[in-house]
């Protein structure tokens, strides 16, 4: 093996897909302008967004981005303020998120979920100016209400609101509202001439992410244009060579049903918009039949999504054939078994954060094609092969038009039925010879750099030994789409290198695959042994019954420095109320060390879950504490009692 695979394995991938070591220097210019305007001008008339029944074309996308644009700046906003969204996914959220960093202001990304509390502390913070929120109803409550409780407590000068179905062929009757503006009054009223603002890509701020918060308080990721820009550029570029990846550009057709204000579906959507695809907007992320309309009626090529969301598919809907891409939280090997297997799809994994806008893994369309040509090195060559013939002087110019002729919706279909032969006549199952991508979040995009440290030491652990031996060790990440820092302050959130600590223990093998083996916070210590709970988790993912798990550790109150480990389940509709304790703990007994059988299983209905739908792992290790803490409270006073009755 070469020196470099040494110590960066993933380079053999990048080599056997035909892509580059790197993709530097990028573009420095601003992210509306890289984003929109420039996929605006080569595709004008194709589809940029769809919502219900309602179609708008990059044309038309532009000029409402640059209506709202001049409205924002005639109602006093400047470079460098921040103007929050509170949006569903929806037309408007592209257009808001596009319009702000147009005029140098910074994007603050707000969540339809958030509490009034959580709301004010992140106006509070960032000192938002004004806020675009729509008018729905979120647990019992319009997101309206709690904007305006926010604004009343901070800072917040004027609210605009939309209805996400005022993009729709059948718009409501605006009422009267106190104290806002209407979106769709300042796209009619505002002509389409923002004015000209200085951007400097690698200072000026255009996002800003606040993280989940099931850790800890939540902080201001602040992303430059640049770093948006980066992003764009090395996740789209490690999926594929760019003369293939070229030839679908304002063509394909992306299904999303992410959140836009969570960075994941954020990123997704500028990262679909600079290539000229149409999105498809799935407006409630919970609605699969609105996902199974959109997939039939526009044969889209590509989905992205989280775990839940791919659970509930596989019961809804057979044949589909899409490639389809997860992230937000781990990937259960049954849940993606389960959804090729029922839709006829490919799967694939990526990984990120919303310090990296968010992407820093990406899946190898090689390790996708495995199957197909035998290996990785087969199936290399033949990207190789295909690579070199649109090369060829004037091929790729002749597919183009040839596919332009065809048009998206046969591209889609005949897409969707290739997809669908691969998947059920070519991938081997875990029953057979395990997927080389199962379980793998993927390789490191290009020009990412990773380092591997002890758990314990917080030494950095030499690559090679990490690959030849399997070592385990907290991942570090820097890249040029690294965030700027953490709000207020640049250069906040890395180490004394620039990077990032994942806090996600992680192992690579000679590909460079990366495979996610659990979190340092979550690592128990059982008796001086380490144990990762994700490891159960994953022995108890193909349990018969099991819906959905996950194993904790709490400290021990009989051992001072040792933890107990407990998993949680909840079990599928028909096997509620038929599960045993004891035949899981056997099943694990002849699978894993003493040291790791859990001291108890407990069934439940549901768990606690973040906006994300990431279980909280943290309030069912608080729940197991006060429980404990509790017991042993009662205990002492129970003791103190009978020693005075003696």
């Amino acid at each position: 093996m070469e020196n470099k695979y040494l110590k960066k394995p993933w380079i053999r991938l990048y080599e056997t897909l035909a892509l580059p070591e790197t993709f530097e220097p990028y573009p420095e210019t601003s992210y509306t302008e890289f984003h929109l305007d420039e996929p605006a001008s080569k595709y004008p008339d194709s589809l940029a967004l769809v919502q219900f029944d309602y179609e708008m074309t990059y044309r038309e996308l532009k000029e409402h981005v640059d209506r709202l644009a001049t409205a924002l700046a005639d109602l006093g906003i400047k470079k460098g303020d921040v103007v929050a969204t509170v949006l569903q996914t929806s037309i408007q959220f592209a257009i808001a998120d596009m319009a702000i960093p147009k005029i140098g202001a910074i994007h603050l990304l707000g969540s339809v979920i958030d509490s009034v509390d959580g709301l004010i502390d992140k106006f509070t913070r960032t000192e938002c100016r004004m806020v675009i929120c729509c008018h729905t109803n979120v647990k019992d409550r319009d997101v309206i209400e709690k904007v305006k409780e926010a604004a009343n407590s901070t800072g917040v000068e004027k609210i605009i609101i939309t209805h996400t179905k005022d993009y729709s062929s059948n718009p409501p009757e605006h009422k009267d509202e106190e104290e806002v503006i209407w979106f769709t009054d300042l796209i009619k009223k505002y002509p389409p001439k923002p004015p000209n603002v200085d951007i400097d890509p690698k200072r000026d701020i255009a996002v800003l992410s606040f993280t989940g918060g099931a850790t800890g308080t939540p902080k201001g990721v602040m992303l430059s244009h640049y770093n948006s820009i980066a992003h764009t550029t090395s996740f789209f570029g490690s999926l594929l060579p760019s003369s293939i990846a070229d030839l679908f550009e304002g063509i394909v057709r992306v299904l999303m049903p992410l959140p836009q204000f969570h960075m994941y579906g954020h990123g997704m959507t500028i990262l679909m918009l600079r290539h000229g695809y149409a999105l498809l907007l799935v407006t409630d992320p919970r609605d699969m039949n609105e996902f199974i309309r959109l997939a039939r009626e526009y044969h889209p090529l590509f989905t992205v999504g989280a775990p839940a969301q791919y659970m509930k598919l596989a019961e809804k809907v057979e044949d589909l054939g899409l490639i389809a891409l997860s992230g937000s939280m781990p990937l259960a090997p049954t849940t993606h078994m389960h959804f090729e297997e029922n839709t006829g799809s490919i799967m694939v994994e990526g990984y990120g954060l919303a310090e990296f806008s968010p992407v820093t893994h990406a899946p190898s369309m090689v390790s996708v094609f495995v199957p197909l040509f035998g290996n990785e090195d087969n199936a290399g060559e033949a990207f190789h092969l295909f690579n070199n013939f649109l090369k060829t002087i004037g091929v790729s110019s002749l597919i183009k038009r040839i596919l332009n002729m065809v048009g998206p919706d046969e591209i889609g279909l005949l897409s969707n039925k290739i997809i669908m032969f691969i998947s059920k006549n070519t991938l081997v199952t875990p029953s057979g010879r395990e997927k080389e991508i199962m379980g793998s979040i993927g390789v490191p995009c290009v020009d990412a750099d990773i380092k591997i440290i002890d758990v314990v030491t917080e030494d950095e652990i030499p690559m090679e030994k990490v690959v030849k031996k399997r070592l385990t060790g907290e991942m570090c990440i820097k890249a040029p789409w690294r965030m700027v820092g953490y709000w207020p302050d640049v250069g906040s959130g890395t180490d004394e290198e620039g990077y990032v600590h994942t806090g996600d223990v992680v192992t690579i093998d000679g590909w460079g695959r990366t495979y996610i083996i659990d979190r340092v916070k979550e690592m128990v210590n059982v008796s001086g042994y380490k144990v990762y709970p994700r490891e159960i988790d994953d022995l108890l993912c193909n349990y018969p019954g099991v819906e959905e798990i996950a194993t904790i550790g709490y400290p021990d109150p009989g051992r001072p420095g040792s933890d107990l480990l407990k998993v949680f389940i909840v079990p599928t509709q028909d096997y509620k109320g038929r599960m045993k304790k004891e035949d899981i703990m056997d099943y694990l007994r002849s699978r894993t060390p003493p040291y790791a059988v859990p001291k108890d299983i407990e069934f439940r209905d549901e768990f606690p879950k973040t906006s994300t739908n990431k279980i909280l792992k943290k309030r069912l290790r608080e729940e197991e504490v006060k429980k404990m803490s509790s017991y042993y409270t009662h205990y002492s006073y129970y003791s103190i009692d009978k020693e005075r009755r003696k």
